[in-house]
């Protein structure tokens, strides 16, 4: 298993393309979601009430029930080839697509509405050999 992220009460690992989110003091499995390609990153808030996993789409876990789901799958062409996310706000998320990509771009999730909003273009990496480590 690879570790994408943890705190101290959750933890986010995928093994190929099969990702989760367990709770650590119980070994709950909170989350499961199957990606198309290792899922890339993913993302706790600081209150353990939500989590999202990346890559070729966008999954997002909320410890409350909003609208009787507690699991939301984002599927969307904009928010596809998720390279990175980074928290912005308690609730707003950075979102960083395919920086290799001709469509690459950073945009804003807001975790509690699902909303999200094209910040800018990002187009430093385009001509630029793969790298692990990515500043944006």
């Amino acid at each position: 298993m690879t570790v994408l992220f943890e705190t101290k009460k959750l933890i986010i690992e995928h093994e190929f393309e099969n990702a989760y989110l367990i709770e650590k003091s119980s070994g709950k499995e909170l989350l499961f979601d199957d990606f198309h390609g290792d899922p890339k990153c993913g993302l706790i808030s600081k209150k353990n009430d939500w989590a999202i996993i990346a890559g070729e789409h966008l999954t997002i876990w909320r410890a409350d029930k909003r609208n009787n789901k507690q699991v939301e799958r984002i599927e969307n062409e904009e928010l596809k080839w998720i390279h990175d996310v980074r928290l912005k706000s308690e609730n707003i998320v950075e979102i960083l697509t395919d920086p290799w990509s001709e469509k690459s771009a950073i945009w804003e999730l807001d975790i509690e509405t699902l909303e999200f909003i094209k910040i800018r273009e990002f187009r430093e990496y385009q001509d630029l050999e793969h790298t692990d480590t990515v500043k944006w």
